[in-house]
């Protein structure tokens, strides 16, 4: 009376299905092995109240004052990785509002830190990947939680910045260049 089920990673199929003939979903042996079935829900991945209990700005401030040469690596790679990623925010925020980014600013600083503080989250987020890629877990905490607590944040705002750029695209038709060129549509030398 009750069909048995057969599970294959997140999808199932009846046996009474597969005697009729039905064709049962190919997937790779080793992609049903990467998938982990039954893969945890991301609540359980993510627990936000001891993440930010972790944080600790004293281990921070005592490691950048008197911690080892790797110790005051982390915290100025996280403190970099903050101000560049509010940077960028606001950079974001405002090429979603005007359909530019920021002004270059007095002598062109505003829009070199804009430029340089993409290139920072970008290398960031590159160098977490690359570290998950070899060791299976991204960066170190760091001190206090400051170089995790950058790369989170990297990930976020980069994620933004997609979402952005299709906006950008969708409601004025171009993304703006990195460099302002003689009669675009931005900030015109």
């Amino acid at each position: 009376m009750f069909a048995t089920v057969v599970r294959l990673a997140p999808v199932c199929v009846s046996k009474p299905a597969l005697r009729r003939g039905a064709s049962a979903p190919k997937l790779a042996p080793h992609r049903v092995a990467s998938l982990g079935y039954p893969r945890p829900s991301v609540k359980a991945r993510v627990n936000l109240k001891e993440d930010l209990e972790s944080v600790d700005p004293g281990e921070t401030k005592d490691a950048l004052l008197n911690g080892d040469a790797g110790e005051k690596f982390q915290v100025a790679v996280g403190i970099g990785g903050l101000v560049a990623s509010g940077i960028m925010t606001w950079s974001l925020v405002t090429l979603k509002d005007t359909g530019c980014g920021l002004p270059p600013g007095p002598g062109g600083v505003l829009g070199a830190l804009e430029g340089v503080s993409y290139l920072y989250v970008v290398g960031l987020i590159a160098w977490s990947a690359i570290t998950k890629a070899k060791t299976g877990s991204g960066l170190p905490a760091g001190p206090g939680g400051i170089l995790g607590g950058a790369e989170g944040i990297a990930y976020l705002v980069a994620l933004g910045g997609v979402v952005v750029g299709v906006m950008q695209v969708t409601h004025f038709g171009f993304i703006p260049n990195a460099i302002p060129v003689e009669g675009g549509p931005c900030f015109s030398p």
